[in-house]
This record gives structure tokens, C-alpha cells and sequence, in this order.
């Protein structure tokens, strides 16, 4: 295969083929290894990550850039998962992704299973879960997921309505930090950890999509009815970047019951669980998001106008 360093190259990452550069050559019949000549090329750094795996130090192989991603993506590849940047394999990367969403699409039309029919629950207004306006509960009908939560977290969120619900006091907005903040903050030390484009992909959709739901739903079933008063305040800005982390944990807790109302698929499903309960641990170990100072104490004038409303 006449690859060399610095030429163009498409390369397997799972099922498809994704644009890269060659920084490297490893070929065990030479005693030297083939590099990017460029010193201001940050793919060039010396360090642990690329270095010949052992399992490919027998054979022809090439370190390489994924093209749009950080740096930190590079890795060592076989010739079984690289191919030259032709026109013809540029048509082969083509069909590969019209194939896998075709996949996906028959996935979703096929028939699901039949569901023993479950008596309505009267829903309740716990601490991370919708309040109930109506009274009248919607029946979820999509797929249902379960999220593991600490202890730890719960009784933050118990403590979260105690205070709101029982001592009548608000959260000060805008909160510090943001949860804009916190799922930026989140996306950068996650996605720092990731090597796999694909993955980082799925990491930076959750990030945006839970984002876009914060937004949305903040006034719909985010906030106690003792909040709803303060809200019209901040109506006009993105409910993202006012409010912050306890906000963003009820929103969490809420998935389970967000995602069976909508006709997510299997795959879907896997990544919002994995997703979810990588943040919630990340939550739990900043315990300084969710202090008691946050809340403030609020007059009877508030109070009344809140509760008549």
C-alpha cells in the first residue's frame, strides 16, 4: 500500500471510515520510524500515546490524525483498518454511512415487542420528578431506561426540596456556575479522556441535547410551584445559563420518565444511560455545587403571591 507520511488516508473507527492524516510510519523492517517533519505540528508530541502498540510492532502500521478532532484521538492503526483517499474509497465511505442509517431506520420500523398493560399511577411530586399540573398523568409508551443515583446525590435532592417546599426559601439566580457552565466544564474533561472519535461524537450530542431539554423543560416540570414566581424574572434568557447544578440534577433524575415519552431507539437509549450516569458521578464529586449558602430566604409578600398563583 504506497501510504506515506503526511498523505491522506481514510480510516476504520468502528463501522465507518473517517478522514485522517498519516503522522507516522512504524515498519519492523527498518530500524527507523518515518515522521511528520513539522515542528509546530502539535500531533508530533513525544509521549506515551504514540508509541507502537505492542500487538502491531510486528507488522506495518501507522499512526494517524483524525481530521476535525483533537489530537488526543490519534493512535497507531493496522493495514486492515486503513485505505488510501481515493475516489473509489471516498464512494465506499459513503455507502457505509447511507448503509448504517438505513440500518437504523429498520430498527426503528421493526414491530416491538407487545407490553403487558400496567395500571395508571397516580404521579407524584417527589424531589427530581415533574410536577403534576393536572392531576391527570400522561402514560409513557417509548422505551424505558433506568439511572442509578448515589445516595449521596438523593439526599441532595431531598435536602433540595425541603427547603424549597417546607422552608419556603429560592435558589439565587443566576446560579454560580451556570449549567451551561457545568456541561461545558463537563464536555472538556470528559472528551479529554475519550480517544474514540465516535464516541466523542456521541459525547458532544448528549452534552448539546441535554442542554437544548434544560432549556425547554425548565418551566414545564423543572421547578416547584413555589419557584414559578421567580422564573418570570428570567423568562426572557435561556433557563441554561440562570439557573445551575440542583436544576440540572432534577432534569437527570427526570430522564427516565422524559425518554419513555419519546420513541428513542435501543442504541439511543444505551448512550443517554451511559452518558447520564457518567455526569451524575462527576456531580457527585463537587459537592460544593449543591451548598445550603445557594438558597435564600424569601418575604411573605413572595410567599403569598407564589402560592396564590
Amino acid at each position: 500500500m504506497p501510504l506515506a507520511v503526511e498523505d491522506k488516508c481514510l480510516a476504520f473507527h468502528g463501522p465507518l471510515l473517517y478522514a485522517a492524516k498519516i503522522l507516522k510510519v512504524h515498519d519492523p523492517e527498518n530500524a527507523e520510524e518515518q515522521t511528520v517533519n513539522d515542528d509546530n505540528d502539535k500531533n508530533n508530541e513525544e509521549g506515551d500515546e504514540d508509541e507502537v502498540p505492542a500487538n502491531l510492532k510486528d507488522q506495518e502500521c501507522f499512526y494517524i490524525h483524525y481530521r476535525g478532532w483533537k489530537s488526543s484521538w490519534d493512535e497507531w492503526v493496522g493495514l486492515d483498518r486503513i485505505r488510501e483517499y481515493t475516489d473509489e474509497n471516498l464512494e465506499y465511505k459513503r455507502q457505509l454511512v447511507e448503509q448504517a442509517k438505513d440500518a437504523r431506520q429498520a430498527k426503528k420500523k421493526a414491530p416491538s415487542k407487545p407490553r403487558k398493560p400496567v395500571e395508571p399511577r397516580k404521579r407524584k411530586n417527589v424531589p427530581g420528578s415533574a410536577p403534576d399540573e393536572t392531576g391527570n398523568p400522561t402514560q409513557p409508551s417509548g422505551p424505558r431506561i433506568v439511572i442509578h443515583i448515589s445516595q449521596q446525590l438523593k439526599a441532595v435532592l431531598v435536602d433540595d426540596w425541603e427547603r424549597i417546599t417546607k422552608d419556603k426559601k429560592l435558589v439565587s439566580l443566576p446560579c454560580k456556575p451556570t449549567a451551561a457552565q457545568l456541561l461545558d466544564e463537563y464536555y472538556e474533561t470528559a472528551s479529554a479522556n475519550e480517544v474514540s472519535p465516535v464516541v466523542q461524537s456521541q459525547l458532544q450530542e448528549y452534552c448539546s441535547g441535554l442542554r437544548l431539554y434544560f432549556d425547554h423543560s425548565i418551566a414545564v416540570i423543572l421547578l416547584y410551584r413555589f419557584e414559578r414566581l421567580q422564573y418570570a424574572d428570567h423568562v426572557e434568557e435561556p433557563a441554561s445559563t440562570v439557573y445551575g447544578g440542583i436544576h440540572l440534577l432534577r432534569l437527570l433524575t427526570s430522564l427516565p420518565e422524559l425518554i419513555s415519552l419519546t420513541s428513542m431507539d435501543e442504541f439511543g437509549c444505551d448512550v443517554v444511560v451511559q452518558e447520564t450516569e457518567k455526569l451524575l458521578k462527576w456531580l457527585g464529586e463537587r459537592p460544593e455545587i449543591f451548598q445550603e449558602s445557594a438558597y435564600v430566604n424569601t418575604s411573605s409578600q413572595y410567599e403569598g403571591m407564589a402560592l396564590g398563583m
